[in-house]
């Protein structure tokens, strides 16, 4: 058995830690992070208009919620967060599309199957 998923997390990963509640601004108002879980299903939280990260969840829209929203608090630009609130995955501040989407792939089909 890989003994990897049993390890922590990296001191310095925000993975796995709960998401913070942030205030995001939207086309549709103000609202934030715990308003958005409440249908308890995941969501993709882009923060910096990452059309290259929002459309390789496209594949998983079924069992993703895909948002956009601006935040005056910015941690990462990308968040994938699980429905209980934990963090499943996060592109870090300008980190390039080549690193972000093949990462965001696996997380996605790690925390939610096959697209």
């Amino acid at each position: 058995m890989d003994d990897t998923a049993l390890r922590p997390p990296e001191p310095d990963s925000i993975e796995a830690a709960f998401a913070p509640n942030l205030t995001l601004h939207t086309d549709q108002g103000m609202t934030s992070v715990a308003n958005l879980l409440h249908p308890a299903r995941p969501i993709l939280l882009d923060h910096a208009d990452r059309p290259e990260l929002r459309e390789t969840a496209q594949d998983w829209r079924q069992r993703v919620d895909i948002h956009t929203a601006k935040t005056d608090q910015r941690p990462v630009d990308v968040l994938l967060i699980r429905p209980d609130a934990h963090i499943a995955w996060a592109a870090t501040l300008d980190e390039p599309a080549g690193d972000a989407v093949p990462a965001l792939r696996e997380a996605l089909s790690g925390w939610f199957g096959a697209p």
